[in-house]
């Protein structure tokens, strides 16, 4: 499956990366562009795959690598769902992620307008949240 590139999404890759200080290649740019157009929390197969759709000469380790370096750097968010294969997300604002335990879909979850993580959990005393890791389980209706 090629993806749509957009200048708006290249655009954003090239920010994104250069924001983290890390210099953008070719293969980030492409990995980064498949990770930005993809709606379903891809798995480092699955990116591999669709980059390879429009870069043909892109290996498997190359992906990897461009995955942890980005995870790494914060321009994504490296997902772990029980024993399932990582997925990656480039969600950066406040979310959790809602997995259908049925189809292994992945949805982000946005808290409701004006509520922090600190009016939802109970916290200890001056806890400061920088971001959050939460995956709620259950079904999701098609």
């Amino acid at each position: 499956m090629a993806i749509s590139k957009t200048s708006s999404t290249r655009s954003m890759a090239t920010s994104l990366v250069r924001k983290a200080g890390v210099r953008m290649t070719q293969q980030r740019r492409a990995v980064l562009e498949t990770i930005l157009t993809s709606h379903d929390h891809p798995t480092a197969a699955m990116i591999f795959e669709r980059t390879k759709a429009h870069m043909p000469g892109i290996s498997l380790a190359t992906v990897y690598n461009c995955l942890e370096t980005m995870a790494e750097t914060g321009i994504i968010n490296h997902l772990n769902f029980d024993n399932g294969p990582s997925r990656f997300c480039p969600n950066l604002e406040p979310h959790v992620h809602l997995l259908d335990d049925t189809s292994n879909r992945v949805l982000d979850v946005q808290l409701k307008p004006g509520l922090r993580p600190e009016d939802v959990f109970e916290l200890p005393e001056g806890t400061c949240v920088t971001r959050m890791d939460a995956c709620l389980h259950g079904n999701i209706p098609v």
